[in-house]
């Protein structure tokens, strides 16, 4: 049977350095994109809308590959509707804030309980930074579902740069804990 804490612990060591400067470029841009939180907003709904246009192909494409299916309209008229969203998002960003932010907020929401109970269940090295992540991620999440829609000029952008610092930081933690030579004693 293989130590999982040990095989984790094994490969954090190996690549501690890049998780240090993903860490830091991560706590870096977060910080700088605080300096200008509309830009981040309507960078983020911009970016949605690209995605949502590249999903929305995709399905249409795979309704035409699987036409026999019974399932074909739904791949298709689905899909049809994913381009249409995301056009308008793209198209016009300011009016597919609010439902953005409302999308957004339900993210951090999923995301904090995910990054939560992951940090509890593996409980890694340095977990405790990684769970603190998660709360952070649920309270910003929660905090975006209260103030909606009125905020949704900025709320977006501020948050997905909280993010972004807390979790450079939990990366610049893990790397740090990993670094150490006594880890590895720790862990066994």
């Amino acid at each position: 049977m293989v130590d999982t804490r040990a095989a984790i612990l094994g490969e954090l060591q190996k690549n501690w350095g890049w998780l240090l400067a993903w860490g830091v470029i991560l706590v870096t841009l977060g910080i700088v994109g605080l300096g200008n939180l509309f830009a981040v907003t309507v960078a983020t709904a911009f970016f949605v809308g690209l995605l949502m246009v590249a999903y929305g192909v995709v399905e249409v494409i795979q309704a035409f590959r699987h036409r026999k299916w019974t399932g074909f309209f739904l791949f298709f008229f689905g899909g049809l509707l994913s381009v249409a969203a995301g056009v308008l998002v793209i198209w016009n960003p300011m009016g597919g804030l609010a439902v953005l932010t409302l999308m957004v907020a339900l993210y951090f929401i999923a995301l904090g309980i995910v990054r939560a109970v992951a940090a509890l269940s593996a409980r890694h090295p340095g977990w405790g930074w990684a769970l603190a992540n998660g709360v952070v991620s649920l309270v910003l999440g929660v905090m975006v579902w209260n103030r909606w829609p009125a905020s949704s000029l900025w709320i977006i952008g501020m948050f997905v740069c909280i993010d972004m610092i807390f979790q450079g930081w939990n990366y610049v933690m893990l790397a740090l804990v990993a670094r150490r030579p006594t880890s590895a004693k720790a862990a066994a």
